[in-house]
């Protein structure tokens, strides 16, 4: 597990919201802006670099305070990437602050450039989601609810995305049969809402515009705000709704393709066999430095027995999403 240390004046986070500081890992020191993102006695932490350490310019540092396992959030976004959505980074780190144990946390890294190049990925305009429903809502869509994140990004995209948000809030059904796949990775965006459904992750999101293929995808995100809301199960599947998602579903080839992408992720990838390993592997990265965080009173035995129910939560939740398929 990485050690992090930081070094700032507390006091100024407290009056001005944020402060400058020194993180030093265990390859290099830089000089930072902080922020506290929320927590209440064990705080999470925005970490802005004054100068890109290893193209990296922003993290972000999640304390879990209600996640007794340390590991669903993290277990969320390997997820996400294990099904083919381009998703960040993220690791558990130990965190000292001017030389005090802080304890474990979520290493999550930013979605932006930096994020886009060590992928080899096309570059390409960026957009943060001010709302959290996967399924992406068509009423005010039109009405900015998405903020500029990349350098990359131009008028010419903006207008881009205004195009493509008016024309999933306002195409003929037929007209939007035949011209979606212009605008959105319709295969890239099933996967996402996948991901979503299996994982019941609802927090911040991204557009990003592969600069190549010229068409949308969704890439999981944090943000500013510290957001891991639990997905309602009255919509298990993510299909309802006046959502984009339940336009596309509405078209029966699209409906086919989601069938049968969902079919294989419940069958191949989101199974006790293939999530335990990982669940296991990060245990072994935590029990040893459990006994330094000042916040947790737990054991090793406590996080096995969280382990236990991660795995009995994903084996319940494949379990009733194989019922859900066979009705759509």
């Amino acid at each position: 597990m990485e050690t992090i240390s930081l070094y700032f004046h507390p006091q100024q986070i407290q009056s001005n919201g944020s402060a400058a500081g020194l993180l030093v890992s265990e390859s290099a020191a830089s000089r930072i802006l902080i922020r506290n993102r929320g927590g209440l006695n064990k705080k999470s932490y925005v970490i802005k670099y004054e100068n890109a350490l290893h193209g990296k310019r922003t993290i972000y540092l999640n304390a879990e305070e209600h996640d007794p396992s340390l590991i669903r959030r993290r277990l969320a976004y390997h997820f996400f990437s294990q099904i083919g959505v381009l998703s960040p980074l993220a690791s558990h780190v130990f965190l000292h602050i001017n030389g005090r144990e802080e304890g474990i946390y979520v290493k999550i890294e930013a979605v932006d450039d930096h994020f886009l190049k060590e992928r080899h990925m096309p570059l390409g305009a960026i957009y943060e989601a001010r709302y959290t429903d996967p399924r992406i809502p068509l009423f005010g869509t039109e009405n900015g609810l998405f903020n500029a994140l990349s350098n990359m990004n131009t008028p010419m995209h903006d207008a881009y995305l205004q195009e493509f948000l008016s024309f999933i809030h306002s195409a003929a059904d037929d007209e939007f049969a035949a011209r979606i796949k212009t605008y959105l990775d319709v295969k890239l965006f099933y996967l996402w809402l996948i991901g979503s459904a299996c994982t019941r992750h609802s927090s911040h999101f991204a557009l990003y515009l592969n600069g190549d293929a010229g068409r949308f995808q969704i890439v999981p995100q944090e943000s500013r705000e510290l957001v891991l809301n639990t997905l309602a199960d009255d919509d298990m599947l993510l299909a309802n709704g006046q959502t984009l998602a339940a336009r596309l579903l509405a078209i029966t080839a699209f409906k086919a393709q989601y069938h049968a992408l969902l079919k294989n992720v419940l069958t191949r990838e989101f199974t006790i066999d293939r999530l335990s390993q990982k669940i296991r592997e990060w245990h072994l990265d935590i029990c040893p430095r459990i006994s330094g965080d000042p916040y947790i009173s737990g054991t090793c035995s406590s996080l096995e027995r969280e382990q236990t129910k991660i795995l009995h939560d994903i084996e319940h939740r494949q379990a009733l999403l194989h019922l859900q398929l066979a009705t759509l």
